[in-house]
Protein backbone atom coordinates (compact mmCIF):
# COMPACT_ATOMS: atom_id res chain seq x y z
CA UNK A 1 0.00 0.00 0.00
CA UNK A 2 1.24 3.49 -0.75
CA UNK A 3 0.74 6.62 1.26
CA UNK A 4 -0.36 9.49 -0.97
CA UNK A 5 -1.19 13.14 -0.21
CA UNK A 6 -4.38 12.76 -2.22
CA UNK A 7 -5.91 10.64 0.51
CA UNK A 8 -6.62 13.59 2.75
CA UNK A 9 -6.63 13.50 6.51
CA UNK A 10 -10.16 12.19 7.08
CA UNK A 11 -10.62 8.63 5.97
CA UNK A 12 -13.43 7.60 8.33
CA UNK A 13 -16.83 7.47 6.67
CA UNK A 14 -19.33 10.13 7.60
CA UNK A 15 -22.43 8.86 9.35
CA UNK A 16 -24.84 7.20 6.94
CA UNK A 17 -22.30 6.87 4.12
CA UNK A 18 -20.77 3.91 2.34
CA UNK A 19 -17.89 3.82 -0.14
CA UNK A 20 -18.03 2.07 -3.46
CA UNK A 21 -14.96 1.14 -5.45
CA UNK A 22 -14.31 -0.25 -8.92
CA UNK A 23 -11.27 -1.11 -11.02
CA UNK A 24 -10.98 -0.84 -14.82
CA UNK A 25 -8.41 -2.15 -17.29
CA UNK A 26 -7.51 -1.40 -20.90
CA UNK A 27 -5.31 -3.90 -22.76
CA UNK A 28 -4.73 -3.98 -26.53
CA UNK A 29 -7.67 -1.61 -27.15
CA UNK A 30 -10.08 -3.71 -25.04
CA UNK A 31 -11.75 -2.24 -21.94
CA UNK A 32 -13.07 -4.35 -19.12
CA UNK A 33 -14.27 -3.66 -15.59
CA UNK A 34 -12.39 -5.56 -12.95
CA UNK A 35 -13.32 -6.19 -9.31
CA UNK A 36 -15.63 -3.83 -7.44
CA UNK A 37 -17.30 -3.62 -4.05
CA UNK A 38 -18.64 -1.51 -1.18
CA UNK A 39 -16.91 -0.66 2.11
CA UNK A 40 -17.99 1.10 5.28
CA UNK A 41 -14.91 3.33 5.44
CA UNK A 42 -13.01 5.32 2.84
CA UNK A 43 -9.74 3.81 4.08
CA UNK A 44 -10.98 0.28 3.40
CA UNK A 45 -12.21 1.17 -0.08
CA UNK A 46 -8.89 2.79 -0.97
CA UNK A 47 -7.05 -0.27 0.31
CA UNK A 48 -9.24 -2.54 -1.83
CA UNK A 49 -8.51 -0.48 -4.94
CA UNK A 50 -4.76 -0.48 -4.30
CA UNK A 51 -4.72 -4.23 -3.69
CA UNK A 52 -6.72 -4.89 -6.88
CA UNK A 53 -4.49 -2.62 -8.97
CA UNK A 54 -1.32 -4.24 -7.64
CA UNK A 55 -2.66 -7.77 -8.12
CA UNK A 56 -3.64 -7.07 -11.73
CA UNK A 57 -0.41 -5.33 -12.74
CA UNK A 58 1.22 -6.74 -15.87
CA UNK A 59 2.97 -5.38 -18.98
CA UNK A 60 0.75 -3.78 -21.59
CA UNK A 61 -2.22 -3.25 -19.22
CA UNK A 62 -3.39 0.20 -18.14
CA UNK A 63 -5.41 0.06 -14.91
CA UNK A 64 -7.22 2.64 -12.85
CA UNK A 65 -9.68 2.68 -9.93
CA UNK A 66 -12.61 4.90 -9.00
CA UNK A 67 -13.72 5.61 -5.42
CA UNK A 68 -17.25 6.94 -4.79
CA UNK A 69 -19.27 7.98 -1.74
CA UNK A 70 -22.86 6.74 -1.59
CA UNK A 71 -25.51 7.50 1.04
CA UNK A 72 -26.52 4.39 2.93
CA UNK A 73 -30.19 3.51 2.80
CA UNK A 74 -32.33 0.80 4.39
CA UNK A 75 -33.02 -0.79 1.02
CA UNK A 76 -29.33 -1.18 0.17
CA UNK A 77 -26.20 0.79 -0.69
CA UNK A 78 -26.78 3.77 -2.91
CA UNK A 79 -30.54 3.36 -3.27
CA UNK A 80 -31.33 6.80 -1.90
CA UNK A 81 -29.08 8.85 -4.22
CA UNK A 82 -26.48 8.28 -6.91
CA UNK A 83 -22.86 7.65 -5.97
CA UNK A 84 -20.54 10.68 -6.00
CA UNK A 85 -16.96 10.07 -7.24
CA UNK A 86 -14.43 11.41 -4.75
CA UNK A 87 -11.05 10.02 -5.91
CA UNK A 88 -9.32 8.25 -8.76
CA UNK A 89 -6.31 5.92 -8.53
CA UNK A 90 -3.85 4.87 -11.22
CA UNK A 91 -1.04 2.33 -11.21
CA UNK A 92 2.26 3.83 -12.34
CA UNK A 93 5.02 2.04 -14.30
CA UNK A 94 7.03 1.66 -11.09
CA UNK A 95 4.20 -0.27 -9.42
CA UNK A 96 3.08 2.49 -7.05
CA UNK A 97 -0.49 3.74 -6.84
CA UNK A 98 -1.16 7.46 -7.17
CA UNK A 99 -4.38 9.20 -6.17
CA UNK A 100 -6.06 12.24 -7.71
CA UNK A 101 -9.31 14.11 -7.24
CA UNK A 102 -11.85 13.18 -9.92
CA UNK A 103 -12.37 16.82 -10.92
CA UNK A 104 -16.06 16.20 -11.52
CA UNK A 105 -15.24 13.90 -14.47
CA UNK A 106 -15.15 10.57 -12.66
CA UNK A 107 -18.41 9.04 -14.02
CA UNK A 108 -17.33 9.85 -17.58
CA UNK A 109 -13.92 8.17 -17.44
CA UNK A 110 -15.06 4.65 -18.26
CA UNK A 111 -17.32 5.98 -21.02
CA UNK A 112 -14.40 7.96 -22.48
CA UNK A 113 -12.25 4.84 -22.44
CA UNK A 114 -14.93 2.78 -24.17
CA UNK A 115 -15.35 5.49 -26.81
CA UNK A 116 -11.58 5.54 -27.32
CA UNK A 117 -11.55 1.74 -27.66
CA UNK A 118 -14.24 1.92 -30.31
CA UNK A 119 -12.23 4.55 -32.17
CA UNK A 120 -9.12 2.40 -31.89
CA UNK A 121 -10.77 -0.69 -33.34
CA UNK A 122 -12.03 1.30 -36.31
CA UNK A 123 -8.55 2.57 -37.14
CA UNK A 124 -8.43 5.28 -39.81
CA UNK A 125 -5.89 7.21 -41.81
CA UNK A 126 -2.81 8.49 -39.99
CA UNK A 127 -3.68 12.20 -40.17
CA UNK A 128 -7.12 11.70 -38.63
CA UNK A 129 -5.99 9.40 -35.80
CA UNK A 130 -3.06 11.70 -34.97
CA UNK A 131 -5.44 14.66 -34.84
CA UNK A 132 -7.82 12.65 -32.66
CA UNK A 133 -5.09 11.67 -30.20
CA UNK A 134 -3.62 15.19 -30.13
CA UNK A 135 -7.02 16.73 -29.51
CA UNK A 136 -7.77 14.34 -26.65
CA UNK A 137 -4.34 14.95 -25.13
CA UNK A 138 -4.96 18.70 -25.16
CA UNK A 139 -8.49 18.31 -23.77
CA UNK A 140 -7.33 16.18 -20.84
CA UNK A 141 -4.36 18.49 -20.22
CA UNK A 142 -6.60 21.55 -20.00
CA UNK A 143 -9.10 19.69 -17.82
CA UNK A 144 -6.23 18.86 -15.45
CA UNK A 145 -5.22 22.54 -15.39
CA UNK A 146 -1.69 21.98 -16.73
CA UNK A 147 0.35 23.88 -19.29
CA UNK A 148 2.39 22.08 -21.93
CA UNK A 149 5.52 22.92 -19.94
CA UNK A 150 4.09 21.48 -16.73
CA UNK A 151 2.96 18.30 -18.47
CA UNK A 152 6.37 17.90 -20.10
CA UNK A 153 8.09 18.31 -16.74
CA UNK A 154 5.85 15.68 -15.14
CA UNK A 155 6.50 13.31 -18.04
CA UNK A 156 10.24 14.13 -18.16
CA UNK A 157 10.24 15.02 -21.84
CA UNK A 158 10.81 18.16 -23.90
CA UNK A 159 8.00 20.69 -24.09
CA UNK A 160 8.10 20.48 -27.88
CA UNK A 161 7.27 16.77 -27.65
CA UNK A 162 3.95 17.59 -25.98
CA UNK A 163 3.22 20.52 -28.29
CA UNK A 164 3.98 18.62 -31.50
CA UNK A 165 1.91 15.66 -30.32
CA UNK A 166 -1.08 17.90 -29.62
CA UNK A 167 -0.73 19.52 -33.06
CA UNK A 168 -0.56 16.08 -34.77
CA UNK A 169 3.00 16.70 -35.94
CA UNK A 170 4.56 13.84 -34.00
CA UNK A 171 3.89 10.11 -33.69
CA UNK A 172 3.65 9.33 -29.95
CA UNK A 173 5.06 6.12 -28.54
CA UNK A 174 3.01 3.70 -26.50
CA UNK A 175 5.03 4.70 -23.42
CA UNK A 176 4.14 8.37 -24.03
CA UNK A 177 0.42 7.54 -24.28
CA UNK A 178 0.45 5.49 -21.06
CA UNK A 179 2.41 8.09 -19.11
CA UNK A 180 0.26 10.99 -20.33
CA UNK A 181 -2.84 9.03 -19.35
CA UNK A 182 -1.45 8.43 -15.87
CA UNK A 183 -0.21 11.98 -15.27
CA UNK A 184 -3.43 13.59 -16.53
CA UNK A 185 -5.74 11.07 -14.86
CA UNK A 186 -7.45 10.36 -18.19
CA UNK A 187 -8.81 7.07 -16.89
CA UNK A 188 -7.58 4.98 -19.80
CA UNK A 189 -8.97 7.21 -22.57
CA UNK A 190 -5.55 8.11 -24.01
CA UNK A 191 -4.14 4.63 -23.52
CA UNK A 192 -7.10 3.11 -25.36
CA UNK A 193 -6.68 5.52 -28.28
CA UNK A 194 -3.07 4.58 -28.95
CA UNK A 195 -3.73 1.27 -30.82
CA UNK A 196 -5.57 3.22 -33.51
CA UNK A 197 -2.32 5.06 -34.23
CA UNK A 198 -0.52 1.87 -35.24
CA UNK A 199 -3.31 -0.24 -36.71
CA UNK A 200 -3.41 1.69 -39.99
CA UNK A 201 0.33 1.07 -40.37
CA UNK A 202 -0.35 -2.52 -41.34
CA UNK A 203 -1.56 -3.52 -44.79
CA UNK A 204 -4.72 -5.61 -44.71
CA UNK A 205 -2.88 -8.81 -45.58
CA UNK A 206 -0.47 -8.41 -42.63
CA UNK A 207 -2.95 -7.47 -39.89
CA UNK A 208 -4.07 -11.10 -39.64
CA UNK A 209 -0.44 -12.11 -39.11
CA UNK A 210 -0.05 -9.62 -36.25
CA UNK A 211 -3.16 -10.93 -34.52
CA UNK A 212 -2.00 -14.54 -34.90
CA UNK A 213 1.45 -13.63 -33.62
CA UNK A 214 -0.05 -12.25 -30.40
CA UNK A 215 -1.81 -15.57 -29.75
CA UNK A 216 0.97 -17.96 -30.79
CA UNK A 217 2.62 -20.36 -28.36
CA UNK A 218 5.67 -20.70 -30.62
CA UNK A 219 7.15 -18.95 -33.65
CA UNK A 220 9.71 -20.49 -36.01
CA UNK A 221 11.16 -18.05 -38.53
CA UNK A 222 13.76 -18.34 -41.28
CA UNK A 223 15.10 -15.07 -42.74
CA UNK A 224 17.59 -14.30 -45.51
CA UNK A 225 17.10 -10.57 -46.09
CA UNK A 226 16.70 -8.63 -42.82
CA UNK A 227 16.53 -9.15 -39.07
CA UNK A 228 12.97 -10.32 -38.21
CA UNK A 229 10.67 -7.58 -36.97
CA UNK A 230 10.36 -9.10 -33.49
CA UNK A 231 14.11 -8.65 -32.96
CA UNK A 232 14.73 -5.28 -34.66
CA UNK A 233 15.96 -2.17 -32.87
CA UNK A 234 14.14 1.10 -33.43
CA UNK A 235 16.91 2.60 -35.61
CA UNK A 236 17.26 -0.59 -37.66
CA UNK A 237 13.50 -0.70 -38.26
CA UNK A 238 13.54 2.99 -39.26
CA UNK A 239 16.30 2.31 -41.80
CA UNK A 240 14.41 -0.69 -43.22
CA UNK A 241 11.19 1.26 -43.66
CA UNK A 242 12.95 4.31 -45.09
CA UNK A 243 14.60 2.14 -47.74
CA UNK A 244 11.36 0.32 -48.53
CA UNK A 245 9.27 3.52 -48.72
CA UNK A 246 11.65 6.18 -50.09
CA UNK A 247 8.94 8.79 -50.78
CA UNK A 248 6.88 8.27 -47.60
CA UNK A 249 6.62 11.26 -45.23
CA UNK A 250 8.49 11.12 -41.93
CA UNK A 251 5.31 10.70 -39.88
CA UNK A 252 4.37 7.64 -41.90
CA UNK A 253 7.80 6.09 -41.33
CA UNK A 254 7.51 6.79 -37.61
CA UNK A 255 4.12 5.10 -37.59
CA UNK A 256 5.65 2.01 -39.18
CA UNK A 257 8.42 2.01 -36.56
CA UNK A 258 5.99 2.44 -33.64
CA UNK A 259 3.85 -0.44 -34.92
CA UNK A 260 6.88 -2.70 -35.21
CA UNK A 261 8.10 -1.86 -31.72
CA UNK A 262 4.61 -2.51 -30.36
CA UNK A 263 4.67 -6.05 -31.79
CA UNK A 264 7.72 -6.82 -29.67
CA UNK A 265 5.68 -6.56 -26.46
CA UNK A 266 4.92 -10.27 -26.76
CA UNK A 267 8.52 -10.90 -25.66
CA UNK A 268 7.76 -9.11 -22.36
CA UNK A 269 4.66 -11.15 -21.49
CA UNK A 270 4.56 -13.27 -18.38
CA UNK A 271 4.38 -16.36 -20.60
CA UNK A 272 5.94 -15.33 -23.94
CA UNK A 273 5.89 -17.65 -26.95
CA UNK A 274 8.90 -19.81 -27.76
CA UNK A 275 10.80 -17.92 -30.47
CA UNK A 276 13.11 -19.89 -32.79
CA UNK A 277 14.96 -17.79 -35.38
CA UNK A 278 17.34 -18.98 -38.10
CA UNK A 279 19.25 -16.21 -39.93
CA UNK A 280 21.43 -16.36 -42.98
CA UNK A 281 24.85 -14.84 -42.24
CA UNK A 282 24.22 -12.27 -44.96
CA UNK A 283 21.52 -10.71 -42.77
CA UNK A 284 24.15 -9.91 -40.16
CA UNK A 285 26.74 -8.61 -42.62
CA UNK A 286 24.43 -6.21 -44.45
CA UNK A 287 24.97 -2.91 -42.62
CA UNK A 288 21.44 -1.61 -42.70
CA UNK A 289 21.39 2.01 -41.56
CA UNK A 290 25.20 2.20 -41.36
CA UNK A 291 27.81 0.87 -38.96
CA UNK A 292 26.46 2.46 -35.79
CA UNK A 293 22.90 1.22 -36.36
CA UNK A 294 24.10 -2.27 -37.27
CA UNK A 295 26.42 -2.48 -34.27
CA UNK A 296 23.49 -1.63 -32.00
CA UNK A 297 21.35 -4.20 -33.79
CA UNK A 298 23.94 -6.95 -33.34
CA UNK A 299 24.20 -6.06 -29.65
CA UNK A 300 20.43 -6.29 -29.34
CA UNK A 301 20.46 -9.72 -30.97
CA UNK A 302 23.02 -10.88 -28.41
CA UNK A 303 20.85 -9.59 -25.57
CA UNK A 304 17.64 -11.13 -26.91
CA UNK A 305 19.41 -14.45 -27.56
CA UNK A 306 19.97 -14.75 -23.80
CA UNK A 307 16.22 -14.77 -23.10
CA UNK A 308 15.05 -18.20 -21.91
CA UNK A 309 12.43 -18.57 -24.65
CA UNK A 310 14.50 -17.33 -27.59
CA UNK A 311 16.69 -19.62 -29.72
CA UNK A 312 18.76 -17.71 -32.29
CA UNK A 313 20.89 -19.59 -34.83
CA UNK A 314 22.96 -18.38 -37.79
CA UNK A 315 23.55 -20.26 -41.03
CA UNK A 316 27.17 -19.44 -41.94
CA UNK A 317 28.39 -18.85 -45.48
CA UNK A 318 30.30 -22.13 -45.20
CA UNK A 319 26.95 -23.94 -45.61
CA UNK A 320 26.59 -23.78 -49.37
CA UNK A 321 23.14 -25.26 -49.70
CA UNK A 322 20.19 -25.75 -47.36
CA UNK A 323 16.44 -26.41 -47.72
CA UNK A 324 15.46 -22.79 -47.11
CA UNK A 325 17.00 -21.53 -50.33
CA UNK A 326 16.34 -17.78 -50.48
CA UNK A 327 12.67 -17.83 -49.43
CA UNK A 328 11.91 -16.55 -45.88
CA UNK A 329 8.97 -18.11 -44.03
CA UNK A 330 7.41 -18.32 -40.60
CA UNK A 331 5.48 -21.05 -38.79
CA UNK A 332 3.24 -20.11 -35.86
CA UNK A 333 1.82 -22.72 -33.47
CA UNK A 334 -1.06 -22.41 -31.02
CA UNK A 335 -2.29 -24.22 -27.92
CA UNK A 336 -5.58 -24.78 -29.73
CA UNK A 337 -6.14 -25.06 -33.46
CA UNK A 338 -3.81 -25.85 -36.38
CA UNK A 339 -0.39 -24.33 -36.98
CA UNK A 340 -0.16 -21.48 -39.49
CA UNK A 341 2.43 -20.90 -42.23
CA UNK A 342 3.19 -17.37 -43.39
CA UNK A 343 5.21 -16.53 -46.47
CA UNK A 344 5.96 -13.08 -47.86
CA UNK A 345 6.82 -11.70 -51.27
CA UNK A 346 7.60 -8.22 -52.59
CA UNK A 347 3.93 -7.44 -53.23
CA UNK A 348 2.25 -9.13 -50.27
CA UNK A 349 2.00 -12.12 -47.99
CA UNK A 350 0.06 -15.34 -47.68
CA UNK A 351 -1.23 -17.27 -44.67
CA UNK A 352 -2.18 -20.94 -44.88
CA UNK A 353 -2.91 -23.93 -42.65
CA UNK A 354 -2.62 -26.44 -45.48
CA UNK A 355 -1.21 -29.64 -43.86
CA UNK A 356 1.00 -30.48 -46.82
CA UNK A 357 2.60 -27.03 -46.90
CA UNK A 358 3.07 -27.08 -43.14
CA UNK A 359 4.80 -30.49 -43.20
CA UNK A 360 7.09 -29.36 -46.00
CA UNK A 361 8.15 -26.16 -44.26
CA UNK A 362 8.44 -27.77 -40.81
CA UNK A 363 10.85 -30.33 -42.26
CA UNK A 364 12.75 -27.53 -44.00
CA UNK A 365 13.07 -25.58 -40.74
CA UNK A 366 14.33 -28.64 -38.89
CA UNK A 367 17.00 -29.20 -41.54
CA UNK A 368 17.93 -25.50 -41.51
CA UNK A 369 18.47 -25.66 -37.74
CA UNK A 370 20.60 -28.80 -38.21
CA UNK A 371 22.81 -26.97 -40.73
CA UNK A 372 23.06 -23.78 -38.65
CA UNK A 373 25.58 -22.97 -35.95
CA UNK A 374 24.59 -23.83 -32.41
CA UNK A 375 23.06 -21.00 -30.34
CA UNK A 376 26.44 -20.56 -28.62
CA UNK A 377 28.36 -20.64 -31.90
CA UNK A 378 25.91 -18.16 -33.39
CA UNK A 379 26.54 -15.70 -30.56
CA UNK A 380 30.29 -16.08 -31.07
CA UNK A 381 29.86 -15.18 -34.75
CA UNK A 382 27.66 -12.18 -33.94
CA UNK A 383 30.26 -10.87 -31.49
CA UNK A 384 32.97 -11.24 -34.13
CA UNK A 385 30.92 -9.36 -36.72
CA UNK A 386 30.28 -6.58 -34.21
CA UNK A 387 34.01 -6.26 -33.58
CA UNK A 388 34.59 -6.03 -37.34
CA UNK A 389 32.30 -3.00 -37.41
CA UNK A 390 34.32 -1.40 -34.61
CA UNK A 391 37.60 -2.02 -36.44
CA UNK A 392 36.55 -1.14 -39.99
CA UNK A 393 35.02 1.78 -41.91
CA UNK A 394 31.29 2.54 -41.70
Amino acid sequence: MSENPGRGAAVVAAAGSLYGWEVHQVCDSRHQQGPCGTCTTEQSARSCIEAALSAGARPGVHSWGLLSRMPAAPDGPGSAAPAVPIARAALGPDGTVSWQAPGGRGPALAAEAREAVAMGTRGGDLASVLARFGGELRRHRLAAGRTTRELAERMRCARTVVERTESAERMPSRAFALEADRVLGAGGALAALWPSLVKSAYPDWFWQVVELEQQASFVQEFETVAVPGLLQTEDYARAVFTAAHPVAPVLRIEQFVAARMDRQRILEQGDPPQIMIALDEGVLRRRVGGGRTMREQLGHLLAVAELPKVCLQVIPFSVREHPGGMTPFRIMGFREGPDVLYGESFIGGQVTSDPRQLRQHQLAFNLIQANALSPHGSRVLIRRLRREIDDGPD
